[in-house]
């Protein structure tokens, strides 16, 4: 073993704490950076595959009833690959183990069995059996949210009619990898269940032989979406049709796109910020660490030793910190990568959605902790390289510092720690980053609490302020909300038009429920950006401002609004206002004139409920009993829900990050702490001897540390809420809007982790500083 080996082994063992330290700090930049691009890369790989493999459609068509004969006018139009017809209706599902009605959809399947499009991936039983007409398959996400098993049963409302089915069958699907019902912004898979029936049964039920309501198509290569679905629609206009929309449209892939979107910008910039802050924290420790040693350098040199052997002695230091850093960081990122699909699984059903991190991730990560480590090495050992030996193993020779900053009043310890900061001011200036980006490290993992704390209080405390909302078969006269206010415990009824629309600017379209509610509406409030609730005009319509955006319109400019149910009806409306929405998009219009574009009388299709706690489920079980009563959504579910969907994804992610940020923060500011140390123990030995008590060299240092540690907090909160600013804004998509909101009790932590590692790191300090070996340290440059 060579004699730099040698030292290479005493100088990890001596300063073992801040190897280990900055080892946990490159370990929790490479974690986070493995684990969030696994977790997107998993998502994307499954969605592709399965979309692959199953054939997903490229366009959707609703409409009311075309005869069979016209798919295959369609199937014949250019740029058609495939087109599939099918009945797909909304029903209603008799289900005793819920408290809470069951809504559901049921879809034709052609025989034998699977479709040309959308093909279902089994998981359970078998597929139907053609000749029997009372057999369905269900979605997995209600069979093992119920564990239901082929060969039970489940009473389904077909059409006003209650026909009991036995379950073949369970099953995937790719159009319902995040299965909510129209109109609800999360996956229910307690009441809402998907069912597969043979294609006899569906257009027996609802009178629909020979007939189809709903066409799936494929675009052939190269053909134009838009082309095509202009001829489509030219063809199904007279059928009811609602015109053909893309995948971008399609629930499922609208919400799995969008959770893609997400999760690719935190995939991106969230390791970037994470691991280019602990990158920077690595390459200024690892350069003051190797400045540290600057007479050992010169030493080396004056003994004879040549540039390179003393630099590949310093590269094989880094190159032992961040194989510690990657051996803590690889598990630690996979592990990160499985809890993320694990708390996936349940809000997108895929067949399999097994973890990828391919190899480049890793080494990514760990090549790029490398290269700043090695970068701030490298620069240090040539700042010494560069010096002649006998001029290295002199002190620094100390800046210039005018007398005229500190005065001729100041006591001496004053005057030694003001000079040790700004004599040095560009050593200063890097401790005081290191330490302020330790805060953002804190704040980026706790703040998401303070988000789904506000997203739930504007959400379900300021918007939806109904206990439940009970959606109706088909549109109602407003009179039948009196039957619903006639029900023990029900103390207030607001009712509401849902009317699928077509949201039309210029060119641009976006397809949505309208909501028309009464100007005096208690129980659904939509609000300003300021959290006010917004005036329903009497005329006109309010979008949620990202809606707005996305169509590029502003308050004042004309949206034309094309009706999707019913006889369709086509007008232009005014942009009102605009509101703040959290969970998807929304447009409101006054009910009255909701339903004059309708051109129908005062029909609601919601009930809106206040409820006494104490009849809430006697009055959710009458309600279930209501023939026309399609579902019951009720708000203590919705906040069950909301924790164990979102919040449970955002809580993994935000556990990690905190951790993470607090290991970062602690090394950060200890190594800070005890590489001061190391570059003046020779002064502080010096004092020693000069008469200054171990109280009085104590202060001196530690002042230092303190004054950086005070300038550093608020610079550090105020760039944290930068960061978190820049973050939600670049992460912004349809589906959820979580507002970059961080909460003083989060500034307060993150300030006290970073106040607390620096206490810490001072009591460790001192205790070294009285440990001194004064004659052994001032021996060191003879």
């Amino acid at each position: 073993m060579s004699i730099l080996d040698r030292k290479l082994r005493r100088d990890l063992w001596a300063m073992r704490a801040q190897v280990l330290s900055v080892a946990l700090l490159l370990g929790a930049g490479v974690a986070v950076l493995i684990g969030s691009v696994s977790t997107y890369l998993s998502l994307r790989t499954a969605q592709e595959e399965y979309y692959r493999t199953s054939r997903f459609a490229d366009l959707w068509v609703e409409l009311e009833r075309a005869p069979s004969t016209v798919s295959a006018t369609i199937a014949a139009l250019p740029g058609v690959g495939i087109a599939e017809p099918r009945v797909v209706k909304d029903v209603r599902v008799e289900w005793e183990r819920s408290d809470l009605s069951v809504a559901g959809a049921i879809v034709s399947l052609p025989r034998p069995g699977q479709p040309s499009l959308n093909r279902l991936d089994r998981v359970k039983g078998r597929w139907l059996d053609p000749a029997r007409l009372d057999e369905v398959l269900v979605n997995a996400g209600f069979a093992s949210t119920w564990g239901v098993n082929p060969g039970d049963t489940i009473r389904v409302i077909l059409n006003g009619r209650v026909e009991t089915f036995r379950i073949a069958g369970i099953v995937h699907s790719p159009e319902y990898i995040y299965a909510a019902r129209p109109g609800n912004p999360l996956p229910d898979d307690r009441t809402f269940v998907v069912l597969w029936a043979n294609d006899d049964a569906v257009a027996a039920a609802f009178d629909m032989k020979g007939a189809f309501n709903n066409l799936v198509l494929t675009l052939a290569p190269g053909a134009s979406a838009l082309a095509v679905a202009a001829q489509v629609d030219a063809q199904l206009d007279r059928y009811g049709g609602r015109g053909a929309y893309e995948r971008r449209d399609q629930a499922s892939h609208r919400f799995l796109a969008d959770e893609l979107a997400e999760q690719r910008t935190l995939a991106i910039f969230v390791p970037v910020i994470f691991f280019g802050i602990a990158s920077f924290l690595l390459n200024v420790l690892i350069g003051r660490l190797v400045d540290a040693q600057r007479e050992q350098i010169a030493a080396l040199k004056a003994l004879g030793f040549p540039s390179m052997p003393i630099a590949m002695h310093y590269l094989k230091l880094v190159g032992s910190i961040c194989a510690l850093g990657a051996v803590l960081g690889v598990p630690a990122g996979h592990w990160y990568a499985l809890s993320m699909i694990e708390a996936y699984r349940p809000f997108f059903r895929f067949p399999d959605l097994p973890l990828t991190m391919p190899m480049w991730v890793p080494m990514l990560a760990i090549g790029a902790g490398a290269a700043m480590a090695a970068a701030g090495a490298l620069a240090a050992v040539r700042r010494v390289l560069r010096l002649k030996p006998a001029e290295a193993l002199r002190s620094e020779t100390p800046a210039a510092f005018s007398r005229a900053i500190v005065g001729p009043t100041l006591p001496p310890a004053v005057k030694m720690t003001i000079r040790g900061l700004l004599g040095r001011p560009v050593r200063s200036l890097l401790t005081i980053f290191g330490l302020a980006f330790a805060v953002p490290m804190v704040v980026l993992g706790l703040f998401w609490w303070d988000a789904l704390d506000y997203m739930v209080q504007v959400q379900f405390d300021g918007i939806e302020r109904a206990d439940a909302v009970v959606t109706f078969t088909d549109p109602r006269s407003s009179r039948s909300l009196r039957e619903i206010a006639s029900l023990d415990g029900v103390s207030l009824v607001e009712g509401q038009r849902i009317v699928p629309v077509r949201l039309r600017a210029g060119n641009r379209t976006y397809r949505l429920v309208l909501t028309g509610i009464a100007p005096d509406s208690e129980l659904r409030v939509p609000r300003t950006a300021s959290l006010q609730p917004a005036a329903i005009p009497a005329d006109g319509i309010i979008l949620s401002k990202g809606l707005a955006e996305r169509l590029g319109v502003v308050p004042g400019d004309d949206i034309l609004v094309e009706t999707l149910e019913g006889r369709r009806q086509t007008r232009t409306a005014a942009v009102v206002s605009l509101i703040e929405d959290v969970l998807g998009y929304s447009a409101y219009m006054n009910r009255v004139a909701l339903n004059r574009l309708m051109r129908e009388d005062d029909l609601v299709s919601q009930a809106a409920l206040r409820v006494d706690p104490k009849h809430a489920d006697a009055v959710w079980k009458r309600l279930a009993e209501r023939p026309r009563v399609l579902a019951t959504s009720v708000k203590r579910v919705w906040l069950q829900l909301f924790n164990e969907k979102v919040a449970a994804v955002v809580t993994i992610a935000a556990v990690v990050l905190t951790l993470f940020g607090v290991i970062i923060a602690v090394g950060v500011v200890y190594n800070s702490a005890r590489v001061s140390l190391q570059e003046r123990a020779w002064e502080l030995a010096s004092l020693r001897i000069l008469g200054f008590t171990r109280a009085e060299v104590s202060r001196i240092l530690l002042a230092e540390l303190a004054i950086a540690t005070g300038i550093a907090i608020p610079l550090g909160l105020a760039m944290a809420q930068g960061i978190v600013t820049v973050l939600m804004t670049l992460r912004s998509n349809e589906s959820f809007t979580i507002p970059p909101v961080v909460s003083p009790a989060t500034f307060a932590t993150a300030a006290l982790v970073v106040l607390g590692a620096g206490v810490g790191s001072a009591l460790l300090v001192r205790r070294r500083i009285d440990r001194l070996d004064l004659v052994a340290v001032l021996k060191t440059r003879d």
